[in-house]
This record gives C-alpha cells, sequence and structure tokens, in this order.
C-alpha cells in the first residue's frame, strides 16, 4: 500500500536530514495510519502546501490505544527519534486515544510530483 504524509516544519526538514526517524500519529479516532500501514508500505513525504518531494519506506509500525503513562513512556524511550523533545508540548498528547508510530526507513528525495489537495488530512492512503 502507499501513502502520503503531509508534515509541517521543522519535522519535514527533520525527516530528511535523519534527525527524525520515527513518524508519529495521535488521535482521538482510529484514523489512517492507525491499523492501515504496514511494514514495507511506500510513504510519500510532502510539505505542508507544496508538492511531494520525497519518499520512505515504513520499517517497523506499533499502534497503541493510549493512557497518559503510556503516553509517558513513549515520551521517554522515542521522543528524540519523533522529533518532538525540542518543539512539542507533550501534555497535549495525554488526552489522546490512538497513537500510531511509524520507523522511516530508505528516505529520499525524488522529483517533486503533485497530489490532490489533503483537504485538512495530515495522512492519506493512496489507491492502487
Amino acid at each position: 500500500m502507499k501513502h502520503i504524509a503531509i508534515l509541517r516544519q521543522p519535522f519535514y526538514g527533520m525527516v530528511l536530514n535523519g534527525t527524525k526517524t520515527i513518524e508519529s500519529r495521535w488521535g482521538m479516532n482510529k484514523c489512517a495510519p492507525f491499523g492501515k500501514i504496514k511494514v514495507g508500505d511506500v510513504i510519500y513525504i510532502k510539505q505542508t502546501g507544496k508538492p511531494v518531494t520525497a519518499k520512505a519506506v515504513a520499517k517497523e509500525v506499533k499502534f497503541y490505544t493510549l493512557t497518559p503513562k503510556l503516553v509517558e513512556e513513549i515520551r521517554i524511550k522515542y521522543g528524540k527519534l519523533i522529533g518532538t523533545d525540542k518543539f512539542e508540548d507533550w501534555e497535549t498528547t495525554l488526552n489522546k486515544k490512538y497513537c500510531t508510530l511509524i520507523w522511516l526507513d530508505k528516505v529520499e528525495k525524488i522529483p517533486p510530483m503533485q497530489v490532490p489537495r489533503s483537504n485538512g488530512a495530515g495522512w492519506i492512503i493512496l489507491k492502487d
């Protein structure tokens, strides 16, 4: 399966320079990519408002039903690799119910590729 992950800065740049190796998605509902992505899936990566310019492969995937204690464990264990240890207020994740962690592998720049607007979605699953 193929996906499009939409990232804002500084996270887009951190994926490309290798300092962010885990993409995390947090939500109140089980929305994509929760339960929809698997190891080996291709993830096209785009910065908000721009074309797709990179891709990666899902090396490992974990899905969590959250508790405040589990959020804290994820923060301690993976915060630096997620890239949020410097930028995000982890308090905002304490009320989330679900989390998807995706280890990114084989990240590479690709020629710009236009895709339809996401209408505010941060994750899109592409039809084959």
